[in-house]
C-alpha cells in the first residue's frame, strides 16, 4: 500500500500569519514588478529594469523576485544584521530553492498537472474558514498585508501543483508492507518498556546527481567550513537557515523528535554516540554531506498510548506597523502580565492573539498531540510544567508563548497503532525519497543561474559566457 505523505501541522493551517508567510507566492504578479504611477514620474522617462537571475526552462525568476522572497525569511533570520557577503550567500540559498519550485512547477505542466478555479476557490474558502473569516474577508486582510489578492491567489495554486507533483511522482510510490509495520509495532511495544527518543536537526550540503569527483569535493570542503563555523560557536539554526540545502533548512533543520525506527540507518550510529548539544562529523550519504545535531533525548514508555496536552497559547505576528524586534517585545511584556496576576491568559488571548482560531476560545488549543505542531510549538509544549507559563519563543508563524493545563495518556486502537507505523516508516523515507526526485529534476532541467554564473542541463554544467 502506498504511503500518502499528508502534512500533520494541524495548528498552523489554522494561522493567517502561517498563510502570509507560507503561501506567499512564489513568482509576484508583474504587475508588481512595475514602478507605480507616481513612482514613474519624475524619473524623465527612465524605466528600471528588473533583471533576470535565474532561467529554469521556459521559466524566469527576477531579481524583484528573489528579494521578495529574501524579505520573507525576515521572522527567521535578522536580516538587518547581515554584512553584504551573508546576505549574497543568504540570497543564493533562497534562489536555489526558488529554482527548484520552478523545476517542479515545469515538471508538473509537462505532466498535465492543473488546479482548475473549482479546487482552488475551494482551497480559498478553507483557508478563510480556518482562520474564522469568509472569502471576503480573507481577501481584504491579504491585501491588508500589503499583497495582491491575484498573486496570492497565484501562490496558492502553485503551492497545490506542487504538492500534487510530490503526491503522485514520490509519496505515492512508497510502497511500506505489512512485515514493516508488524516490526515496528513490535520494536515499539516489545519486550523493551522504555527506548530512547532523540531531537535532531541537519545541515545538508547536496551534491548533485553523476556528480564529477571536482564536484564532490567541492561540496565537502563547503562541508567543512560550515563544521568549522559551528565548532567556533556559531548558532545551529541560523547556519541551517543562511547555507543548508536540506528542504527544511529556514526551520533551523530541526528534524522533530524521533525514535530510533525514525532515524535513517545511516545516521542513527553517529546519533547514539552524540551527546547532548554535540555536532556531529560530516556523514556522507547518497545526497551529499549532512552535519547532525543532538538537540536532546528522552526515555519514553513503550505501548500504544501517546500522551496528549491540553494547552493554550497567544500568538503575535510581526506586521508592517510592528517590527519583529517590536512584536517580541510586546509578546514578552503581556506574558508578564499574565505572570504578575495582572492580567488573565484567557483575555490577552482574546484581545491581542493572531490565531483567530483560538483566541476566541481565549487562547485554548483544547487536547493536542506535539506531533501534530510545528518543531519549535512541539519542543516548547513537552518542555514546559503543568501550568507554568513557557518563555516566549518563535516559530515561523511569528512569537507564541504558552501554558499547559493537563496531560493525559491516550491509548492508540489497533488500526490507529498501525497507521502511526506506517506514517513513521513513510516520513523515515519520504525526505530521501524527495531529495532524489529534486536531484533528479534538477539534472534534467535546464537552469542558468546567473549569480552564481552557471547553467547546468541534461548534458552537464559549464560557466556563463554572459552575465
Amino acid at each position: 500500500m502506498p504511503f500518502l505523505h499528508a502534512m500533520t501541522l494541524r495548528r498552523p493551517t489554522s494561522l493567517l500569519a502561517a498563510l502570509l508567510l507560507a503561501c506567499a507566492p512564489l513568482t509576484p504578479s508583474v504587475a508588481q514588478s512595475q514602478p507605480d504611477a507616481e513612482q514613474s514620474r519624475g524619473m524623465e522617462g527612465f524605466q528600471p529594469l528588473d533583471r533576470i537571475v535565474a532561467v529554469v526552462n521556459e521559466r524566469v525568476i527576477t531579481q524583484r523576485e528573489l528579494e521578495a522572497e529574501v524579505a520573507q525569511l525576515g521572522g527567521q533570520v535578522d536580516l538587518a544584521s547581515m554584512g553584504p557577503s551573508e546576505r549574497q550567500r543568504l540570497a543564493a540559498r533562497v534562489l536555489d530553492r526558488m529554482i527548484t519550485e520552478a523545476a517542479m512547477l515545469e515538471r508538473a505542466k509537462k505532466i498535465g498537472i492543473q488546479i482548475d478555479d473549482t479546487r482552488l476557490n475551494q482551497a480559498l474558502d478553507g483557508i478563510a474558514s480556518r482562520n474564522g473569516m469568509n472569502l471576503s474577508q480573507l481577501r481584504q486582510a491579504v491585501i491588508g498585508q500589503g499583497q495582491d489578492w491575484a498573486a496570492f491567489r497565484d501562490g496558492i495554486r502553485d503551492q497545490m501543483i506542487i504538492e500534487e507533483l510530490q503526491k503522485r511522482e514520490v509519496y505515492g510510490q512508497i510502497n511500506i508492507s505489512d512485515r514493516e509495520i508488524d516490526d515496528y509495532i513490535e520494536q515499539r511495544t516489545g519486550a523493551s518498556a522504555e527506548q530512547t527518543e532523540y531531537r535532531l536537526a541537519q545541515i545538508l550540503v547536496s551534491v548533485p546527481e553523476n556528480a564529477s569527483p571536482s564536484e564532490i569535493e567541492t561540496a565537502r570542503e563547503r562541508a567543512e567550513t560550515i563544521r568549522d563555523e559551528l565548532e567556533d560557536g556559531e548558532e545551529f539554526a541560523r547556519v541551517s537557515a543562511e547555507r543548508s540545502d536540506a528542504l527544511n533548512a529556514e526551520e533551523g533543520g530541526d528534524l522533530g523528535w524521533r525514535e530510533p525506527a525514525r532515524i535513517p540507518s545511516l545516521f542513527l550510529p553517529v546519533v547514539r554516540d552524540l551527546e547532548v548539544g554535540q555536532v556531529s562529523d560530516i556523514i556522507r550519504s547518497p545526497n551529499g554531506f549532512h552535519i547532525v545535531k543532538l538537540a536532546d533525548t528522552r526515555t519514553t514508555t513503550g505501548g500504544a498510548a501517546v500522551t496528549q496536552y491540553r494547552a493554550e497559547h497567544v500568538l503575535l505576528r510581526p506586521r508592517s506597523d510592528r517590527d519583529p524586534d517590536a512584536t517580541r517585545k510586546l509578546a514578552q511584556e503581556l506574558r508578564e502580565r499574565i505572570a504578575s496576576g495582572e492580567a488573565r491568559f484567557g483575555a490577552i488571548a482574546r484581545e491581542f492573539s493572531d490565531d483567530p482560531g483560538s483566541a476566541k476560545r481565549g487562547g485554548d488549543l483544547g487536547w493536542v498531540n506535539p506531533d501534530e505542531m510545528v518543531p519549535a510549538f512541539a519542543q516548547r509544549l513537552e518542555s514546559v510544567k503543568v501550568g507554568e507559563l513557557s518563555p516566549v519563543f518563535q516559530s515561523q508563524f511569528g512569537f507564541h508563548f504558552l501554558r499547559v493545563n493537563d496531560t493525559r495518556r491516550q491509548d492508540v486502537s489497533g488500526e490507529d497503532l498501525r497507521q502511526q507505523a506506517r506514517n513513521a516508516i513513510g516520513e523515515r523515507r519520504a525526505d530521501e525519497e524527495l531529495t532524489k526526485y529534486i536531484r533528479r529534476l534538477r539534472a534534467e532541467a535546464y537552469i542558468e543561474n546567473r549569480l552564481t554564473g552557471t547553467v547546468s542541463d541534461a548534458r552537464g554544467q559549464r560557466a556563463l559566457g554572459r552575465q
